[in-house]
Formats: structure tokens, C-alpha cells, sequence
């Protein structure tokens, strides 16, 4: 009972992560049909309440770093697929919130989406982990039998094939000891009960924080859209779609008011029992997240367009060059900077923050030069 307390207060925790007003993402996309993108992005992102909550005081230390390094982070990792870069820049809002805006060209936008390219450039320890992963794209573009255009997004079978792929490494290696996660529908019935309450009594307060979390996505093609999954329609080249704070809500009661819920997770917890090489992890796994992935999406499997190609938005060429020849010394800066390697941690210097005063170079021991003999006279 207390254990299981505690983990409740704990999830509690977490979902105000994204209750306290401390989540917002807008993303606005112009896409040419030749794959040619242009993209602005604003997150705001505020930790402090949840840090509060678990014990760090007012003044604890983000876990991601400073401003500074949360900024050149998220460059790092896009860099890759970024072609020109036209904005960058972190700031603090009056909430306290960190406040990230980033705008850029991109040669192809699906690469964008391309989650190990993303991890391979975070950080020397993260790319050598993502060298053992899958290939893992969020967003694909193909075109189908009748010449059009088709955008899809990751959905559930998407996700389950990046799923099969890692858990086939994961049985390549032979380590799992099966009958560690040993628990009954009972047990996990009982525990969801005892949790019930707690949901019914903190659910008020976190709605009335989450009427401000947002992530919104905009997208403009060249073409003309004739199919739209998730997305709306707003004109005839243009999409949206937005997850809101009360649909984080929905979702979050449909998990705990679902009635089937006992039985999935024990049979997902069973198979998982197996090891990697059980052939009941994939099916067990996809029945459990297949609904939320439905809640997210809105019914639907995954997001999806499909577009008759037309006139390019822009002119790419043009406003690519136009991008480089005026950027700002200070966002060249900010480029030349994530254009380093990250810094491994454990080694010197790794968990300095950039904009922290240089410290003086150690001073080099002088030469010792031998006197010169001095000639006899002749």
C-alpha cells in the first residue's frame, strides 16, 4: 500500500508537469512538393513547479541545463537536417516559463522527423547508443498510384515496427532473466482502485492548469489537399491540428475509468515476463497502446494527407541564400557553438555552462635557454 502510494504521488507529479501552464508548442511548416521546407517553431517550457513538488526547492537546478544549453542542444540536434537557419533564441517569460523560438530552411522535411539522426547529434553518449537503434521516421513522404502527394505521420503500426526492431537487439543479447514482473489482474485492479480517489480529488485542479497546455501543428503545401486524417482542412493548401490540455484529460480518465485495463496490463506485463524473444510482447503492446494512440489522433490511425502537387510556396534557392548572407553575429554565434561536439560528461568541462567566464589558461613553465658560451679571443 505505501509503495503504491507513493508511486501515485509520483504520477501525480508527473502529469502536472504538463498542468501547471508549463507546456506550450507551435509549429508552423511551408512545404514545397519537392520535399523543400521552411519551418518556425515556439516552445515554452516551465519546470519549476514540478521541481517544486518533488522536493527541489525554489531554486533548483533545471535537469536540462541552462537556458544557454537547452538552445544549443535543440540546434545540435537538428542541425543535421537543417540546411540554413533564420532564427534562434531562448528567453524568460513573466511566468518563469523557458520560452524557445527556432526557424530554419530544410532540404527535405521528413528528415526533420528522423528521431536517430536527432540522437546520434544530442551527445557523444547518445550517439553511440542510437548507432544500435533502427531507423526511426516519424514523418514519410511518398506518392501513390495516381501521381498525387502523400504526407503520412507515425501511428501505430509505425510504432510497432520500431518497436520489433529494437526488441529483435534486445534478444540478440540473451541477458533477460524471465520471472521478474510477476503480477495478477487482482493485484492490478486493486491498485488502480486504491489510485481512483486520488485521480477524483487532484482531477479539478489539474484541469484548471491545463486549460493553457497546447502543441499545435500548421501546415501549408504546395498543392492542393484532397484527403486530411487528423489534421483539418483550414484552405485549400493548408492543415492544423492541436492536442490540448482537456483532451490530455479525456484520455487520462479513459485510462483509469477503462475496465479492461486490469486484464491488458497483466497480459502485457506477462508477455513482457517472456524476454524480448516471446512472440506475445509485439501483440500484447500493440493492444494496449492502440487506444491511446486513437485518443491522440482523434479515431484515427495516424495522421495522413493526400495532395494534388502544384506551385511551389516559395522560391527555396532564393530564400535559402537570402537566410545565410544575413544572419545576425549573434546567431552565428549560437551555430559555431552547436556546431562543436557536446561535451562528454565526466570529462572536464562537461558540466560548465557556456556562459560561464573562461578560466585563465594555466601559464606554461618558461624555457630554461642554456647561456651562450662566450668566444676566446683569437
Amino acid at each position: 500500500m505505501k509503495k503504491f502510494t507513493t508511486v501515485a504521488a509520483l504520477g501525480t507529479a508527473l502529469l502536472s508537469l504538463s498542468t501547471t501552464g508549463c507546456f506550450k508548442n507551435e509549429s508552423k511548416s511551408i512545404i514545397n512538393a519537392d520535399g523543400s521546407g521552411k519551418f518556425t517553431t515556439v516552445m515554452e517550457l516551465n519546470l519549476a513547479p514540478i521541481m517544486g513538488m518533488m522536493g527541489g526547492g525554489a531554486g533548483a537546478a533545471n535537469p536540462l541545463g541552462d537556458n544557454r544549453t537547452m538552445l544549443v542542444n535543440m540546434i545540435r540536434a537538428m542541425n543535421p537536417s537543417v540546411d540554413a537557419w533564420t532564427d534562434a533564441k531562448v528567453e524568460t517569460t513573466k511566468a518563469g516559463a523557458t520560452k524557445i523560438t527556432l526557424a530554419g530552411f530544410v532540404k527535405d522535411f521528413t528528415a526533420t522527423g528522423d528521431i536517430k539522426k536527432a540522437l546520434s547529434s544530442a551527445s557523444p553518449d547518445l550517439a553511440e547508443k542510437a548507432s544500435a537503434m533502427p531507423d526511426m521516421k516519424m514523418v514519410n513522404s511518398t506518392k501513390d498510384a495516381s501521381g498525387n502527394w502523400v504526407i503520412s505521420m507515425a501511428g501505430v503500426d509505425e510504432i510497432m515496427t520500431m518497436f520489433g526492431a529494437l526488441q529483435a537487439e534486445a534478444a540478440k543479447e540473451d541477458s533477460f532473466t524471465p520471472g521478474q514482473m510477476n503480477v495478477t489482474e487482482e493485484e492490478i485492479a486493486t491498485k488502480i482502485a486504491e489510485f481512483r480517489p486520488t485521480y477524483d480529488q487532484f482531477k479539478p485542479m489539474a484541469a484548471m492548469m491545463l486549460k493553457d497546455m497546447s502543441i499545435t501543428s500548421e501546415m501549408e503545401v504546395g498543392g492542393e489537399i484532397l484527403e486530411s486524417a487528423v489534421f483539418k482542412k483550414t484552405a485549400p493548401n493548408k492543415v492544423s491540428w492541436t492536442f490540448s490540455g482537456e483532451q490530455l484529460i479525456d484520455m487520462v480518465d479513459g485510462i483509469v475509468n477503462d475496465k479492461a485495463l486490469p486484464k491488458k496490463v497483466a497480459k502485457l506485463a506477462a508477455a513482457f515476463n517472456e524476454g524480448p524473444k516471446s512472440e506475445k510482447v509485439g501483440p500484447a503492446l500493440r493492444e494496449f497502446i492502440s487506444p491511446l494512440i486513437a485518443d491522440i489522433y482523434g479515431g484515427a490511425a495516424s495522421p495522413k494527407l493526400v495532395i494534388k502537387p502544384g506551385a511551389a510556396s516559395f522560391d527555396y534557392a532564393a530564400e535559402v541564400a537570402k537566410a545565410k548572407s544575413s544572419q545576425s553575429p549573434e546567431l552565428k554565434k549560437l551555430l559555431e557553438e552547436a556546431a562543436q561536439p557536446a561535451a562528454i560528461p565526466g570529462l572536464p568541462g562537461a558540466e560548465k555552462s557556456p556562459e560561464a567566464a573562461p578560466e585563465a589558461a594555466p601559464k606554461k613553465p618558461s624555457k630554461v635557454v642554456p647561456p651562450t658560451p662566450k668566444k676566446k679571443a683569437a
